[in-house]
């Protein structure tokens, strides 16, 4: 087990684990083993929680966890024989402000989730959200947001194929990474006849040589691995797909030991997860283009008018000690999913009334919509918003802003109060009368639909 490997005499008690004098190299700012393995049935066998009672019962203790993965650049990939990443990192961060232990162990996808399935492994990561693994285990909130694109071998812009992408059964020669993500939903969407291939560098390289029509994988992923190929990106055509969040897997059984886990490791990670996802041209673009104009209709609209005179009339105007103070509790109780007494009187008003009704005229596209007055506070949302302060957020700048036809779009950031990923669109809402900024509309829109190709 783990806790031996320390103290062992015996070879076959550390097999696949990392002595004390490794782990003082890989484990210097965390409480965590790195599993690095080529025998990995031997060491899956020691490692598992359940292989033998009386270490379970010292992991009870303190929650000391496995979790399965498999390599994924640049998600989690070896350098140098360190496991590293970006969910990596993540993980570091997460659980170093937990103060638990955990160790990494690496085998191949489906094997990973076996491990999970018949408890001999606590987690896995990193996963898509499925039915099926909802049945053994629970998803945390997202760690990184995928960005699914097909590849195929680039054609002329005038060819009727150009806007094509593949259908289920219309027998083009679709592919994937073998085990993958991809491959998966591939199947679950209708795909039989799947071409599976080992690495992210073969997939690439099939498409390149013709003999795969479509590659559905990871974009970020892709580039990464076309340089190393040295393929100019003129050798492909890139169509966007889906957004696709990706989650770690805890075990029922684990979660059932640690009940207050999942929670807390959902509540660190906001302070761990800091890098949004740009938004590309065509997105920022297509933003523009088909969300923009309706809510600066709706922000504009005589019933948001009233609704905002009327709230604002209502509204006492805290001097900065006072809102500190609110605001803190504010924060807190919504990352317990609670309402403060303030922010229940908000969410009852007739302006969060209105913005819950245009928030479902709009449809799963449309996460969140709040409005703050030219103080910060906010003065109505659809639903409980992570804070109350926006004067200290990037939206607030359009309360000053002097050009009325300009509206913010922000990268993408998981929000933690929605569950999703979002640009916040935010545009003024002006006076008719007197021209002056009353207040300001922000907009969470859900990424992953409403840029979305049928959408």
């Amino acid at each position: 087990m783990l806790r031996r490997c320390g103290n062992a005499n015996n070879e076959k008690d550390c097999k696949g684990f990392l002595r004390p004098f490794e782990m003082a190299v890989f484990c210097c700012c965390v409480t965590a083993i790195l599993l690095l393995t080529s025998s990995l049935a031997n060491a899956h066998d020691l490692a598992s929680p359940q292989a033998e009672a009386g270490q379970a019962n010292v992991d009870q203790q303190d929650g000391f966890l496995i979790l399965q993965t498999n390599l994924h650049p640049p998600y989690q990939e070896l350098q140098n024989g360190i496991l590293s990443g970006y969910s990596v990192s993540i993980l570091n961060c997460v659980f170093d402000r937990l103060d638990i232990g955990y160790g990494l162990a690496i085998a191949p996808r489906q094997r990973n989730r076996e491990m999970v399935r018949t408890g001999k492994a606590d987690g896995f990561f990193l996963a898509r959200i499925s039915d099926a693994m909802d049945e053994y285990a629970v998803a945390s909130n997202p760690l990184a947001l995928e960005k699914w694109v097909w590849v195929s071998p680039a054609i002329k812009s005038d060819d009727p194929r150009a806007s094509r992408r593949p259908k289920p059964g219309d027998f083009s020669t679709v592919g994937a990474i073998l085990g993958s993500n991809e491959a998966e939903w591939l199947l679950e969407q209708g795909y039989t006849d799947v071409m599976r291939v080992p690495s992210i560098a073969s997939l690439v390289g099939q498409v390149a040589a013709g003999r795969v029509e479509y590659a559905l994988v990871d974009k970020h992923s892709f580039e990464i691995a076309r340089k190393e190929l040295k393929l100019n990106a003129d050798k492909f055509r890139v169509q966007f797909e889906r957004y696709v969040p990706l989650v770690v897997y805890f075990s029922k059984h684990y979660v059932a030991t640690f009940p207050r886990l999942l929670d807390e490791l959902n509540a660190v990670l906001e302070f761990c997860e800091t890098r949004p996802m740009r938004l590309e041209t065509w997105e920022r673009e297509a933003i523009e283009n088909v969300q923009l104009p309706d809510i600066r209709q709706f922000a504009s609209s005589l019933e948001l008018w009233g609704h905002v005179f009327n709230q604002l009339d209502g509204t006492e105007i805290q001097g900065s000690d006072q809102k500190r103070l609110t605001d803190e509790e504010w924060i807190t109780l919504s990352r317990e999913g609670a309402a403060s007494a303030i922010a229940t009187e908000i969410l009852g008003n007739d302006l969060s009334k209105y913005l819950r009704t245009f928030q479902a005229s709009i449809g799963e596209q449309v996460a969140e919509a709040f409005v703050f007055d030219t103080h910060g506070q906010i003065i109505g949302m659809s639903h409980l918003t992570s804070d109350f302060d926006q004067s200290d957020e990037a939206q607030f700048q359009m309360i000053d802003s002097l050009n009325r036809e300009k509206a913010l779009i922000t990268d993408i950031w998981y929000d933690a109060s929605t569950r999703a990923f979002l640009s916040h669109i935010t545009v003024p809402i002006i006076d008719p009368d007197s021209g002056q900024t009353l207040a300001a509309l922000t907009v969470g829109l859900n990424v992953s639909a409403a840029l979305r190709p049928e959408s």
